[in-house]
Formats: C-alpha cells, structure tokens, sequence
C-alpha cells in the first residue's frame, strides 16, 4: 500500500500566510506604481483588483465545517463600483444644477459618504438576491450579515483612491503602502503571535518613516511614522480576517487570494486618512 503524505496543519497555515502576504505586497505594488503615473483611471483599475478578489471570496464556513450559502458576488461588485464612482467624481452627489446646498462638505468627503451609499445599495442587493433563492434560504441572517460585510470590505478598497487625489497623493499611496509591505512580511515570521505583530507595527513604522525621508517630498518622516503603525495594524487584522472567513481551504487559491485583498482593502480608510493629514503642520 502506498503511503498517503498530508501536510501538517501548522505548516498548511504558515505556507497560507506567506502566499496571502506576497500577494498582498503585489497589490500594494500595483497600487504604487498606478499612483506615480497620475493617472486616476489606472488607480481605479488597481482598486477594481482589489475589490473584485473581495467580491470572488469563498463561501465561509461554519462551526461544523459546512458552507454557509448566500450572496456574496453582486453586493460586493455594487458597493465596490458605486464607492469607487463616487470617490472619483464626488461631485455626483450634489444633484442638479443649482443645488449646491452642503456643496463643499460633500466633496470633501465625498469618499465617506460613497461608502455609506455603497452599503445601502449592497443591502438592498443581498436582500432581492435572497429572494431568488430556491434553497429554502437556511440560516438567511446569517449569509445576508455575512454578504453585507463582503460589500464593506470591498468599499473600503475606495479610500486607496481617495488617497491619490490628496494632496501629494503619490507621496501618500507609496508611504502607507510601504508600512503594510513591511508589516506583512514581518508578519510571517515564526514566534509568538503578539511578539510578532509587535515587531511588524514597529518595522513599518520605521519602513514608511524612511520611504517619506527618501521622497524628500513635503512629507516629513513623523507623518511615516505615525501612518506606518496605523496602517500595519489594520493590514494585519485584515489578514486574519480573510484567513478566518477562509478557514478549511487554506491550502488552495481562494484560500490566500481573498485574506490578500481583504488586508489592502480595509487600509483604504487609514490611506484615505493620511491623505487627508498629508497637509497638516506635522507632515
């Protein structure tokens, strides 16, 4: 009889973890380089990367190890594409000409309230989608909480753009997604889990501190200093995350694709941000 050889649960989890950061760092790459060419139409195209991983994530899975169905693709693709709209052109939002009432407020923030209308159009989604169901829609609390939180996640991913139309948006986008290259990679490292994530806060800290300082831009290091730790933290939880919601398939694409894009998309608020502090007295 021949041999059956399985890979040890523990060795299956850190290989994951490595694949998810790497791809996570090549995200962040794209990210990067369709910043610097200033054009807002690639960084959409590099956002809409991001948040189509997101909206292609497997179905989680419950306590006993069973697929918990429900909708998942079409909320997540709406609030992707209606937070990503409405982040490039805010001025969607002011209605018809001569309506200029709260004008400036909504430009401002105009990627907060994308989001918030993100969602809302998700919500509706999941529920029609619900109704098409033929199953006999068990646990529909659940999946539709579950499809809700996919939508979410894929929004955030907007903050990235939002960031390149800040003032020195390049600058901004390069900064934070440096500290959570760092933080990733340093997050693979084997030891004791909060020593670890200790260590990583700290790495991009300094990694995004000397990428202002190299720019030799009006950012000065503080302003790396106080975005790399932020950023890394929540890249970090976004991993987990992803790897939580994938738990069982670990050992296949889905498994790392989406905990790598679910860490870059939920640092979309962190980017959207610093772009906002970039023109503060300390950056």
């Amino acid at each position: 009889m021949c041999e059956q050889r399985h890979t040890p649960p523990d060795m299956m989890r850190s290989v994951s973890r490595v694949y998810a950061s790497l791809l996570s760092c090549v995200l962040l790459g794209v990210l990067t380089l369709t910043a610097w060419t200033g054009e807002v139409v690639l960084v959409c195209v590099a956002v809409l990367l991001v948040q189509g991983l997101v909206a292609s994530a497997p179905g989680p899975a419950d306590e006993r190890g069973r697929i918990i169905r429900g909708p998942r693709l079409a909320p997540a693709l709406v609030a992707a594409v209606i937070a990503s709209a409405v982040t490039v052109r805010p001025t969607l939002l002011i209605g018809a000409s001569g309506q200029h009432t709260g004008r400036i407020a909504l430009v401002q923030s105009g990627v907060l309230v994308g989001v918030l209308l993100a969602v809302a159009a998700a919500v509706f989604v999941t529920l029609f989608a619900q109704m098409l169901r033929k199953d006999g829609r068990p646990r529909l609390v659940l999946s539709s909480g579950l499809g809700v939180t996919l939508a979410v996640v894929a929004a955030f991913a907007s903050g990235w753009i939002s960031a390149f139309r800040a003032t020195g948006g390049p600058d901004v986008v390069t900064i934070v997604a440096v500290g959570c290259a760092v933080a990733l990679l340093v997050w693979n490292v084997e030891g004791d889990r909060v020593l670890v994530a200790t260590g990583a806060v700290v790495a991009a800290g300094a990694a995004s501190a000397l990428t202002a300082f190299l720019l030799d831009g009006f950012l000065t290091p503080w302003f790396g200093l106080l975005v790399g730790p932020v950023a890394a933290v929540v890249a970090i939880l976004g991993q987990v995350l992803g790897r939580g919601w994938s738990r069982g398939r670990l050992h296949v694409a889905e498994g790392w694709g989406f905990p790598a894009a679910a860490a870059v998309a939920l640092v979309g608020p962190v980017a959207h941000l610093a772009g906002q502090l970039a023109t503060a007295p300390f950056a």
